[in-house]
């Protein structure tokens, strides 16, 4: 399941991710972002980016999939950080998405391991996380 949250006085779009991550997860993610940021009118200031993965279980995401993404540009231009899949699985799969992005001279998103340090990255104090509404 995806949930995209912002957090208006930080500027900051928060996607959270549970259970299984499939390539159509991935795909409706991206409508989501790109709908939400189009309503947002985000080019007064760069929006930043929270990826949670912290609650998947699996990922259902071939590796040829992982490349391809990691080869296109950001949706997100802003600081982007992720917080990577529990587990060696999800920490490689978050690793060789960030490999993928550096070779095809993209930025690359800060990986970290918990929603805490996440924070800490971003300077949210006390953030205020919505539900975000694509549509907007």
């Amino acid at each position: 399941m995806i949930s995209l949250y912002y957090e208006r006085r930080h500027n900051v779009v928060m996607t959270k991710i549970s259970g299984v991550l499939s390539s159509e997860d991935l795909d409706a993610h991206d409508l989501s972002v790109l709908l939400f940021l189009a309503g947002l009118m985000a080019g007064e200031r760069p929006v930043r980016g929270l990826y949670d993965f912290s609650e998947v279980v699996a990922l259902a995401v071939p590796v040829s999939r992982i490349n391809q993404r990691g080869q296109r540009p950001a949706i997100i231009e802003g600081q982007r950080v992720v917080v990577a899949p529990p587990g060696a699985a999800g920490a490689e799969w978050a690793a060789r998405l960030a490999e993928q992005r550096r070779a095809a001279g993209h930025s690359q998103p800060t990986i970290v391991a918990t929603l805490e340090e996440a924070y800490r990255l971003l300077d949210l104090d006390n953030p205020q996380f919505d539900l975000a509404d694509p549509a907007l």
